[in-house]
C-alpha cells in the first residue's frame, strides 16, 4: 500500500496551499526512494502538519520550474527554490514551525540541463490588399510568449495605432493600398543587406488639402517605431528654410536642417518651390543639389518625404538633378476628395472641437456638392470654413442660453459661408473653374 505521507502528497498540498506549480520530474524518476523511506515520510508529514497550523503564511510563486539544482532528499530546498527571494518563503514558514530538526542535504544533482521553452508554432497565412488588412490580422494574432508565429508578429503589433490612425483617414482608398508594399518590406527586414540598405525617401503626390503632412507624419513614426529611425524627429520646411539670399550660403543652410533631421525625417512640403521649368534659379540648383548628396550619404538614417503636384515636381524638382528620380523610390498619391468626403471631413472636425452640428437634414454632403467648386483646397479650405463658422456662431448666440453653446445651426453654416467667399481668391473660384470648362469645350 502506498504511504500517506509521500512525495507526491506534499506537493500536491503545496500546490493548493500557495497556488505552485511545480514540474519536478526528478522526483517521478525517483519515487520509489522517496515513498518507501519511512524517515522520508516523517518529515514531509511534519511538514504537511506544520502548515496545517500556520495557514496564514504566504509565499509568492516565482515561475515554474523542473528540477535542475535540486537536492536528494532536501525537501525544503526544492520548495523553497520556487519563491520570490524578496517575500517570506516556505522555507522561512518551514524553519520557524519546525524547530531543531536536522534534514539530510545529501548530494547535490549537477549538470542537469534545464529544459527549453518550446513556443507553440503558428503559421499566418493571409492575402494584404490594404492597411485595414493589416489591422485584421494584427488582432486575430495577439502577442504571446509562448507563441512563435512565422511572420514578425511583434513589429506589426508596435505600428497599430498609426496604422488605425492611417485608416481613419476620410476618403484615400488609393493611399491605403499602395502604402502597404511599403510596410511589408520593411517590416520583413528586406531592405537590410550586408553592405547598405534601400532609400527610404518618399513622395506623396497630390494638391494642398488632401491630408498629405499627415501621413508623412504618421510614416515618419512608422519608421521610428520599426527601429528603423532612430530618432522621432519629424521637421517640415519650405523653401525660405532651406534657401539662403546669397550663393554658398544655401548650402550651408541646407546641410544645417539635413543635421537636425538625422535619425528622422526631413518634409519638404510643396518641394516644386524649389525650382522652375526655366532652371534659371541659381540658389534653388545649390539647394537641390545639396539635397541630393544628402539623400545617398543619409540613406540608411534620414528618410526624407516630398509633397505636391505630380507635374510641378517633375518639371521644377527632379529636373534639377538627373540623380534625384532614383532615390525617391516610394510614391504615393492622394485622391481629390469628393462631397460627401468633405462633408466628413467638417463633422470630423466640428466633433474633434468639442462642438455639434444642430439640423442635421440640412446641413448634409448635398450642402458641400452645391458648393464643391469653392472648396478647391479641399481639407485646408473646410478648416478655415469651420473658423468662419464658429465666428458667426459666436455673434448669433451672445445673450442667448447657455444650452445654444458650440451647437451649429444652418443659420451658422449660411453666414460663416458668407464670410469664406468675403475672400476674393475664394469668390472667383467659380468663375475661374466656368472659364475652365468654356475653354475645354472649344478645345474638345
Amino acid at each position: 500500500m502506498k504511504p500517506k505521507y509521500n512525495y507526491n502528497t506534499f506537493l500536491q498540498h503545496m500546490d493548493k496551499k500557495f497556488k505552485n506549480n511545480l514540474v519536478l520530474s526528478y522526483y517521478e524518476t525517483n519515487k520509489n526512494v522517496y515513498d518507501n523511506n519511512e524517515k522520508e515520510q516523517q518529515i514531509i508529514k511534519e511538514i504537511l502538519d506544520a502548515i496545517e497550523k500556520k495557514t496564514t503564511a504566504k509565499a509568492q510563486p516565482k515561475n515554474d520550474i523542473n528540477t535542475s539544482g535540486i537536492y536528494t532528499n532536501c525537501y525544503i530546498s526544492t520548495v523553497s527554490s520556487c519563491y520570490d527571494k524578496t517575500t517570506p518563503t516556505v522555507n522561512d514558514f518551514i524553519k520557524e514551525n519546525i524547530k531543531g530538526k536536522q534534514y539530510n542535504e545529501g548530494k547535490k544533482i549537477k549538470n542537469i540541463p534545464k529544459s527549453p521553452i518550446i513556443k507553440k508554432k503558428v503559421e499566418v497565412s493571409a492575402t494584404i490588399n490594404n492597411i485595414k488588412d493589416l489591422i485584421d490580422l494584427i488582432d486575430k494574432y495577439p502577442l504571446n510568449n509562448e507563441i512563435e508565429y512565422n511572420i514578425n508578429m511583434s513589429s506589426l503589433h508596435k505600428i497599430k495605432n498609426e496604422l488605425n490612425e492611417m485608416n481613419n483617414m476620410i476618403g484615400m482608398k488609393e493611399m491605403k493600398e499602395n502604402v502597404v508594399d511599403q510596410l511589408l518590406y520593411y517590416i520583413q527586414d528586406l531592405h537590410s543587406t550586408s553592405s547598405n540598405g534601400d532609400f527610404m525617401h518618399t513622395v506623396i503626390y497630390g494638391p494642398p488639402g488632401t491630408g498629405k503632412t499627415e501621413i508623412a507624419k504618421i510614416i515618419g513614426r512608422i519608421f521610428c517605431n520599426l527601429g528603423i529611425l532612430k530618432k522621432g524627429v519629424f521637421k517640415k520646411v519650405t523653401r525660405s528654410d532651406l534657401v539662403a539670399g546669397y550663393l554658398g550660403q544655401t548650402a550651408i543652410k541646407t546641410k544645417e536642417v539635413i543635421q537636425e533631421c538625422i535619425g528622422g525625417v526631413l518634409f519638404i512640403d510643396e518641394a516644386y518651390s524649389l525650382g522652375n521649368v526655366e532652371k534659371r534659379d541659381s540658389f534653388s540648383k545649390e539647394c537641390i543639389d545639396t539635397l541630393c548628396e544628402a539623400l545617398s550619404d543619409h540613406k540608411d538614417e534620414l528618410m526624407v518625404i516630398i509633397a505636391g503636384y505630380e507635374s510641378e515636381l517633375k518639371d521644377c524638382f527632379f529636373s534639377y538633378n538627373q540623380g534625384l528620380d532614383s532615390r525617391f523610390t516610394w510614391r504615393f498619391k492622394t485622391e481629390n476628395y469628393k462631397s460627401e468626403d468633405l462633408f466628413q471631413i467638417f463633422l470630423k472636425k466640428v466633433k474633434d472641437a468639442g462642438w455639434t452640428v444642430e439640423e442635421k437634414t440640412k446641413i448634409n454632403a448635398e450642402w458641400f456638392e452645391k458648393n464643391m467648386v469653392y472648396f478647391k483646397f479641399f481639407g485646408r479650405d473646410i478648416e478655415t470654413l469651420f473658423s468662419k463658422i464658429k465666428i458667426a456662431h459666436g455673434r448669433r448666440i451672445f445673450c442667448k442660453p447657455e444650452t445654444d453653446r458650440k451647437k451649429i445651426t444652418v443659420a451658422d453654416l449660411e453666414k460663416g459661408f458668407e464670410m469664406f467667399l468675403k475672400n476674393d481668391n475664394v469668390k472667383n473660384r467659380k468663375e475661374t473653374e466656368t472659364m475652365n470648362k468654356m475653354l475645354m469645350s472649344i478645345y474638345v
